[in-house]
């Protein structure tokens, strides 16, 4: 949850008796955060909005699709309420890159901001000007891709594949809660965090944590360099993690179960490489 507010200059400064001279004016939830993708409470953010006349915006690049399907995080239900929500079709909603959007709920306050007609400028009316609506003005058509994927999977479509997804990311943090070399840390939506911890370590010990983030950072690169799979990762309340985001719609259940081996086989090998006299059991 992130809060902005308006800030006088040096010049203006000895203007600004009034109470209101700095003050928030705009509220940003978010809607499936990167690490975890953890969502913020957006009902009492919306609530905090409304009480305060605050612009109320929704971080949703990468979570708000969920919102489409049945069995939805309740929080989600909030967007409804938001002034403004940042989507990318270009993450769950599977279309290449680049494809960014920005739902506004009075287009208004795009054209209040963006538009921009010197005397060069004659396009007519009778067609939507973009470049009215944001700072760019020359553009590509970003808009065709997006498009004619929702024509050709539809709403059940995207329902049907979110939900899959989601379902992948759930069985695999099960899947690690079970292994007892892994050490399952969250899981949210589409994204599972966990971290390779060979049995036998004192966990609790400050020395094995770093020993564990430098091994589990180490794991991350050579997972990568491998070909095999590509991990991201996550920093969870100090610990590097290894992050599983699947927002792929050719991800099978078959390559969740082909994950855990190489894992878990690559950190041993490191383990055995990599681990210091002190911590030897």
């Amino acid at each position: 949850m992130n809060f902005r507010w308006t800030q006088p200059n040096s010049e203006s400064r000895s203007a600004a008796t009034s109470p209101q001279a700095s003050r928030p004016f705009l509220v940003i939830g978010t809607a499936g955060s990167v690490s975890t993708g953890a969502i913020d409470p957006l009902p009492e953010l919306a609530a905090i909005c409304r009480e305060f006349d605050l612009w109320f915006h929704v971080d949703g690049a990468y979570g708000a699709l969920a919102a489409l399907l049945p069995d939805a995080p309740s929080a989600l239900s909030a967007l409804k309420l938001a002034d403004s929500i940042a989507v990318d079709p270009h993450k769950w909603l599977y279309a290449p890159l680049e494809a960014g959007c920005a739902l506004v709920r009075n287009p208004d306050k795009l054209r209040d901001a963006f538009a921009y007609h010197p005397p060069y400028y004659h396009f007519g009316t009778e067609a939507i000007n973009y470049f009215d609506l944001g700072p760019q003005n020359s553009r590509g058509f970003r808009a065709l891709k997006v498009w004619l994927a929702l024509q050709q999977a539809g709403r059940e479509g995207y329902i049907q594949m979110l939900s899959d997804d989601i379902s992948l990311a759930q069985t695999l943090f099960q899947l690690v809660k079970q292994h007892p070399a892994l050490e399952a840390l969250t899981h949210s939506l589409s994204i599972t965090t966990f971290r390779y911890a060979p049995p036998g370590l004192t966990l609790r010990d400050e020395r094995t944590q770093t020993y564990l983030n430098d091994l589990n950072r180490e794991l991350l690169t050579r997972l990568q360099n491998s070909g095999e799979v590509y991990l991201s990762n996550a920093v969870i309340n100090g610990k590097f993690a290894l992050r599983v985001c699947i927002v792929n719609f050719r991800t099978t259940l078959a390559d969740i179960q082909a994950l855990l081996p190489l894992v878990t086989k690559m950190g041993h090998d490191l383990d055995t490489e990599l681990r210091p006299q002190h911590l030897a059991p």
